[in-house]
C-alpha cells in the first residue's frame, strides 16, 4: 500500500509481517500516556509543595504575631524594670535604710545656712504648690492597675480630679519644651516644661493647651485646661515632676511650701539638694545675704 512500510521477517518456521504505521501509532500512545501520567504527577507535586507553601506560611505568619507579641511583653518588662529602678530609692526611704544620717546632715549643714531669698527662689523655679486649685488625687504614684488596660503598671505621676475646662496652672517659673494641642498618644493634649536645675513638669489629659513650644511662664500662670483626651477614663489632670530623668512623687511636691519648707528634704531624697543648693550660692551669691 502507499505510504505504509511492511517489514518481514522470516525464519525456517514462518514468515511473520509487521506494520510499521501500526507500530508507531502504539509507540506514539505510550508515548502520550506517559506524557499524561508525568504531567498528572508534576501538577500533584505542584499542588502538594503550594500547599505546604501555604501551610509554611501561614505558620510563618503566626510565628510572626507570636514574636510581635513577645516583644511588646519583654518591652512592657523592659519598662517595668525601668519603673522599678527608679522607685528603688523610694522603696528604701519608706523602709528607712538610708534615713537618719543623711536627713539630719542636709537638716544641720544646708538648711541652717538657708536664707529667706534662696527659700522663695527655690519655690519660685522649682516646681511647688498646686497645678489645680481644689486638689483630689484619684491615683497615686507607683504601681497601680491601670484602668482602661487592667494590666499593673507603674504610674509615672498622680491623676487629679477635676471638671473639664479646669484652669491648669504652671507650678514653677520655667520654659515650655513641648506642648501637644492633637488628641494624639496615651496622654492625648499635653504640656512639658523645663525649669531650672534640671527639674520638669508634665500636664496630660488635656482639653485645651493654651502654650507654645518656647514660651516662658510663670509661676502660677494658666497653661492649659483639663479634659479627657488620650487614654483616659474620665475628665481629669495627670500630673508628672521629673529630675534628671528619673520620675519624682508630685505629691510631695504640691505640699512643699514655705510653712513646711523642710519637710521636702526628708522626704524627696532622689534630689541632689545639697549640690543644688550649693550652686545656687554660687550662681547668686546675693541671695546667701541676710
Amino acid at each position: 500500500m502507499k505510504d505504509r512500510l511492511i517489514i518481514t521477517v522470516s525464519d525456517i518456521d514462518s514468515t511473520k509481517s509487521y506494520n510499521l504505521n501500526k507500530i508507531i501509532k502504539k509507540v506514539i500512545l505510550y508515548i502520550a500516556i506517559i506524557a499524561v501520567f508525568a504531567i498528572s504527577i508534576s501538577f500533584w507535586i505542584i499542588s502538594e509543595l503550594n500547599s505546604k507553601l501555604k501551610t509554611l506560611d501561614e505558620q510563618s505568619k503566626v510565628l510572626q504575631t507570636q514574636n510581635k507579641q513577645y516583644n511588646l511583653q519583654i518591652k512592657d518588662k523592659i519598662k517595668d524594670i525601668a519603673a522599678l529602678g527608679n522607685t528603688l530609692k523610694d522603696i528604701e526611704d519608706i523602709l528607712g535604710v538610708k534615713g537618719d544620717d543623711e536627713t539630719s546632715l542636709i537638716k544641720r549643714v544646708t538648711l541652717a545656712k538657708l536664707t529667706s531669698a534662696q527659700k522663695m527662689y527655690m519655690l519660685q523655679t522649682i516646681p511647688n504648690g498646686k497645678p489645680l486649685k481644689n486638689i483630689t488625687v484619684t491615683a497615686s504614684f507607683g504601681w497601680r492597675k491601670h484602668p482602661i488596660t487592667k494590666k499593673k503598671n507603674f504610674h509615672n505621676g498622680i491623676d487629679l480630679r477635676a471638671k473639664r475646662k479646669t484652669e491648669v496652672y504652671a507650678t514653677a517659673d520655667g520654659v515650655v519644651r513641648f506642648a501637644l494641642k492633637k488628641n494624639k498618644g496615651n496622654y492625648g493634649r499635653m504640656v512639658i516644661i523645663s525649669h531650672n536645675f534640671g527639674f520638669e513638669t508634665l500636664y496630660a489629659h488635656l482639653k485645651y493647651v493654651n502654650v507654645k513650644v518656647g514660651d516662658v511662664v510663670k509661676k502660677g500662670q494658666v497653661i492649659a485646661k483639663t479634659g479627657n483626651s488620650g487614654r483616659s477614663s474620665g475628665p481629669h489632670l495627670h500630673y508628672e515632676v521629673r529630675y534628671a530623668s528619673k520620675v519624682l512623687n508630685p505629691s510631695y511636691f504640691i505640699k512643699w511650701s514655705m510653712k513646711n519648707y523642710e519637710k521636702i528634704f526628708e522626704k524627696q531624697r532622689r534630689v541632689e539638694w545639697e549640690s543644688l543648693i550649693q550652686m545656687i550660692n554660687s550662681q547668686h551669691p546675693k541671695l546667701g545675704q541676710q
